[in-house]
């Protein structure tokens, strides 16, 4: 009984509570929470923002550097003339040019006198081999062998380097005589028989080292020749023949004197007196050119 009058109460009161709700007053609204207190300063600086990453770029190619063009230099033309230049060195001078290292070739006449008295000849073949002309000594050491007067033709090749002279020469000396003079009879394998010469000629390869003296247009020479000597003769025996021939080197002593007349050509005169052999004496007139390496 009680159970079922307390169930229908419960709605009543529902009820009466919510009317009651909606015709009572607002209640006031919450107070707002109190301000945050102030943080205190810890000194540390505040965080940077967060660095950007650059994306990745593409590398750049290296131009290559330009090189500034130079400017072309101006000419500037001087207020004044300019000083005369130095005078020449005496070496290069008009005067001098004789001066220096050079090489030369020269061409003249020959005079001289040779004796060939002591020369051995050998025979060398002849038609008068059967009557004993190859064993002729006497003809020898007379007319024209023991004082043949030479007259020929000479030609020189010359190189001097610090006044020191080195010479290669060929000479053509030719002797004069008459063949009358020569006519001897001779006791050849006890026959007398008449002996001529009929010829005589010589050739001479010449080497020479010297010293010489250069001053202005002229230059003074003294050389030590060496020679090679080649001499052939033809005898005639109661008209056969027979020939003859020598070698021989002879030493001889020279000297002289080169006048320039232009840089490239000159004149000289020489004389020659021998030491060893068959040359007696020479003299020369000749005529050059010369190539100097100085100028």
């Amino acid at each position: 009984m009680r159970l079922s009058h307390l169930c229908s109460s419960l709605p009543a009161l529902a009820l009466f509570l919510g009317t009651t709700s909606l015709f009572a007053a607002p209640a006031d609204p919450p107070p707002p929470p109190p301000p945050p207190a102030p943080l205190e300063a810890s000194g540390k600086q505040p965080d940077p923002p967060p660095a950007e990453v650059a994306a990745p770029q593409a590398p750049e190619v290296q131009q290559p550097a330009t090189v500034p063009m130079a400017k072309p230099k101006v000419l500037e033309v001087p207020a004044y003339p300019p000083p005369p230049p130095p005078p020449p060195p005496a070496d290069d001078d008009d005067d001098a040019i004789a001066k220096g290292d050079h090489i030369e070739f020269t061409m003249g006449f020959l005079a001289g006198q040779r004796s060939y008295s002591k020369t051995s000849f050998t025979f060398d073949g002849g038609t008068a081999e059967g009557i004993g002309g190859g064993g002729l000594v006497a003809p020898f050491t007379r007319v024209p062998f023991d004082k043949a007067t030479v007259l020929g033709l000479r030609y020189d090749v010359r190189l001097v380097m610090s006044f020191i002279r080195m010479t290669v020469g060929f000479d053509l000396p030719f002797p004069t005589y008459k063949v009358s003079d020569s006519q001897m009879a001779e006791n050849i394998n006890g026959t007398m028989r008449q002996v001529s010469v009929q010829s005589l000629s010589a050739k001479e390869l010449r080497f020479g080292i010297g010293a010489e003296y250069q001053f202005k247009k002229v230059a003074l020479f003294a050389d030590l020749i060496g020679g090679v000597h080649w001499v052939n003769s033809e005898l005639a025996i109661d008209g056969f023949k027979a020939d003859y021939s020598a070698t021989s080197f002879a030493f001889s002593g020279r000297g002289g004197i080169r006048g320039y007349v232009r840089k490239w050509f000159f004149a000289s005169a020489t004389g020659e007196v021998g030491l060893i052999g068959d040359l007696v004496w020479n003299a020369e007139l000749s005529v050059g050119f010369a190539g100097n390496f100085d100028r």
